[in-house]
Formats: C-alpha cells, sequence, structure tokens
C-alpha cells in the first residue's frame, strides 16, 4: 500500500528517509527509482525480457510513468498508442519511421497512432510517460484492446510483482477514458 506522509514537526514538514518513497497530501510525492523492483513488461510481442519500473499513476489524467528497459537487439512488434507518449532516451538505440532516436533524445508520439522499432546494440533505458495505455495491432491497424497496458494494468502488472507499494491506489470507481 502506497504511504501517504502527514506533516509534522515544528515546520510541518516530514522528510522520508534515503530508502523510502511516499506521497503527500499535497500530491506531491518522492519516489526512490533504486528500491523499486524492475517487472516484466510485455511490449507486444516482445516478451525477451523488457522491463519497466513504475514511478507514478496520476489517475485524474489516465497517465504513467515508467523507466523501461528495452534489451539491445529487440524487434518491438507494431503496438498502438491509445494517447500521447512521451520518453528520454538514456542509453542505446532504436530505428524509428521518422529517424533514427539516440541516447539523449526526446521523443513525443502521438495518439491513435501504431508503429513498431528496432532496438539498436545496446540496451535502451528511457523515462517514459504515457497517456492511455499502449496495446497491439489488429490485422485492419486498429488497436488490439485485448493486449491493452493502460494504468490500470500496468499498476496490477506491478503490484503483483510487489513494485507498486509507492502508487496509490485508484479512486473508487476509476474508469480509464480510453477505450478498453
Amino acid at each position: 500500500m502506497a504511504t501517504i506522509l502527514t506533516p509534522k514537526g515544528k515546520e510541518g514538514i516530514v522528510k522520508l528517509p534515503r530508502d523510502k518513497s511516499g506521497y503527500f497530501p499535497d500530491n506531491s510525492a518522492i519516489v526512490r527509482i533504486n528500491e523499486i523492483p524492475w517487472t516484466p513488461f510485455n511490449l507486444v510481442g516482445s516478451k525477451e525480457g523488457s522491463v519497466f519500473k513504475l514511478l507514478s499513476v496520476l489517475w485524474n489524467h489516465d497517465m504513467y510513468t515508467m523507466y523501461l528497459n528495452v534489451p539491445g537487439g529487440l524487434t518491438v512488434e507494431p503496438h498502438y498508442h491509445l494517447g500521447e507518449a512521451h520518453g528520454y532516451i538514456f542509453t542505446g538505440s532504436f530505428d524509428y519511421e521518422y529517424g533514427d532516436i539516440y541516447a539523449g533524445d526526446y521523443l513525443a508520439e502521438g495518439d491513435n497512432i501504431a508503429h513498431n522499432a528496432q532496438i539498436g546494440p545496446d540496451d535502451v533505458l528511457q523515462f517514459s510517460l504515457i497517456f492511455g495505455g499502449l496495446c497491439g495491432v489488429l490485422p485492419d491497424g486498429s488497436p488490439d484492446l485485448s493486449t491493452k497496458m493502460g494504468c490500470m494494468e500496468v499498476y496490477n502488472v506491478a503490484k503483483a510483482a510487489g513494485a507498486a507499494d509507492h502508487i496509490l491506489p485508484p479512486p473508487p470507481g476509476w474508469r480509464s477514458k480510453y477505450p478498453g
């Protein structure tokens, strides 16, 4: 369960210890990334070892952030973006239809698009911000919602792996505004 810290002390501020993540009543958060275990992430058709660390889920925006590691040499099969996606690439490179992407690059992708990628020889480590989620692509080019990885799905996968204790659960009755 997510740790929600309430202000106390002379100045009303709680400081987290180095090994603990937490949320604060004003919706601020500190996430100790090195303390979160890696969780398998099935990029559609790419079960060869992609892993992620779920950093946050902003339920009111239907958006999540993650630290994603995709193995070098992997072919990322076609996948569909239900909403916008943004990423900063820390390591590695990959072939992309609009131009190759390298470490140090920022990538913004529109909503309702499908694409694939060929990862270069080195692992790609990236910070991603995903609206709506990702899913597979049906033969007609439409989204395969049976494979959706939206806010609820990544939260449940991370929770099952013991990697979501720092994430606030969805509000009662929460439903994604995206299909699926």
